[in-house]
């Protein structure tokens, strides 16, 4: 009998130093202002210098998305509920769209993964290496973070030794990081002006 397990996408956190991002959260508005022998904006004294055009700023907050595949190099994709049969090998995607004008710093990543349902396979963590264009769709994506077939995809080793990811399945849950995590101190991940980073690893359903 093939036993059937359900693929739950969990265990996923975000931990982001420096956040601007794809969806406006509010507007910052700062005014310059000065007088002549009286503070400024003091009621009833009569500035003598104009004050400075408002300043805006709009703060937006990131989203982090993570995907599910099987273990092909074509970009089968999971949704979260499919039901697969205990043993299979499938492949998380989690990726991040700065899609401002400016570079996002210091971005840190961290995916627990439960080890009672999956395990991690050795030697499967891929990056894109932040080639991809904002905006860009899955199978793009997909096509330029996994590491198989034709796709692009960049290795990064399991350990700690200076490159922007590793993971530690001596741990319970497995923990997959991205970034300067503060318990594995991968090498900092700074994401530039439009641009996506992705990274890609292989599980198998327990």
């Amino acid at each position: 009998m093939i036993r059937k397990r359900t693929l739950l996408m969990t265990g996923l956190s975000l931990v982001l130093m420096f956040l601007m991002s794809m969806t406006p959260v509010m507007a910052a508005t700062n005014i310059g202002s000065g007088n002549l022998g009286a503070d400024p904006d003091v009621p009833g004294d009569n500035d003598n210098i104009t004050d400075s055009a408002v300043f805006t700023i709009t703060s937006t907050t990131l989203a982090v998305i993570k995907k599910a595949f099987l273990d092909d190099a074509t970009g089968t994709e999971l949704t979260s509920g499919s039901q697969v049969a205990s043993g299979t090998i499938v492949k998380f995607m989690i990726h991040i769209d700065n899609s401002t004008g400016v570079e996002v710093k210091d971005v840190r990543i961290e995916d627990l993964l439960n080890d009672t349902d999956f395990t991690y396979q050795a030697n499967s963590l891929f990056w894109n290496n932040m080639v991809t264009n904002s905006g860009a769709t899955v199978a793009t994506i997909f096509g330029n973070t996994d590491g198989d077939g034709a796709n692009t995809g960049v290795q990064l080793s399991q350990a700690v030794d200076g490159d922007v990811g590793s993971v530690d399945a001596a741990v319970s849950p497995d923990r997959v990081t991205m970034g300067a995590h503060s318990a594995q101190t991968n090498g900092t991940l700074n994401i530039p002006a439009g641009k996506i980073a992705a990274f890609i690893f292989r599980a198998r359903v327990n």
